[in-house]
């Protein structure tokens, strides 16, 4: 019988072994728990802001886009193929078309 081990020492190794996990782990804890005195980095603030401009005339606004506006079969090739290229490189893409314009 040499070379077995009892259930005594079998017991012995596997509390030993638990017990250098657990011990491993809150020295993990530890550490981990140190991280939140470490300081975050600080952004670089710009130097002075510029002064304000002159206000910009407003904006026009933007119009709703409405499928009847599409007038010939080139309009609407254009509006697909552009729809299905912006999709190609997006998994999952939801796309919404806004606006279309011809441009000459």
């Amino acid at each position: 019988m040499k070379g077995e081990i009892t259930l005594i020492q079998a017991v012995n190794i596997t509390l030993l072994s638990m017990a250098l996990v657990f011990f491993i782990l809150t020295v993990i804890s530890f550490v981990l728990s140190l991280f939140k005195y470490i300081p975050a980095e600080k952004k670089a603030e710009p130097a002075k802001k510029p002064a304000p401009a002159p206000a910009a005339p407003a904006a026009p606004a933007v119009k709703s886009f409405d499928p009847s506006s599409i007038k010939d079969e080139r309009m609407l090739a254009a509006m697909l193929v552009a729809t299905i290229e912006a999709a190609n490189d997006m998994d999952g893409a939801n796309i919404r078309v806004r606006s279309i314009k011809e441009l000459n």
